[in-house]
């Protein structure tokens, strides 16, 4: 008697995985301003958005919303940052020349804010 099973492929819909891909995707929205958290969040709820499918061809309501807005985080994640390194591009010529300018409002001095952001490296 053969007791292990063939896996046919059509396995059933995950609630669970529609569940953490709405969570998910809620973070990725709410938080936006942090990529560290929105990419990643929004990135595994579309992950689990699809394999929440199981061998069906529809997604599930929660997992159609956590897809939505994964693709929305993910989208408004990269356009805000996109734009910040754009503005900071036309309206300094580079990051440098927008860490010299920051310097002089902040009162600190350029080597020591560089010192901050790469301690490895000297400056003249």
């Amino acid at each position: 008697m053969n007791t292990y099973t063939q896996f046919t492929g059509t396995a059933g819909h995950s609630n669970q995985m529609e569940t953490a891909s709405l969570t998910l995707a809620v973070v990725a929205m709410i938080s936006c301003f942090f990529p560290y958290i929105s990419l990643p969040c929004g990135a595994v709820a579309i992950i689990f958005a699809t394999l929440s499918r199981g061998g069906q061809m529809q997604y599930g309501t929660k997992a159609l919303t956590g897809m939505i807005l994964g693709i929305t985080a993910l989208s408004v994640t990269i356009v805000l940052y996109a734009s910040a390194f754009a503005f900071i591009y036309v309206e300094y010529g580079s990051i440098e020349a927008f860490l010299k300018a920051y310097s002089e409002m902040s009162g600190m001095d350029y080597n020591d804010l560089m010192q901050q952001i790469m301690p490895s490296t000297q400056f003249p």
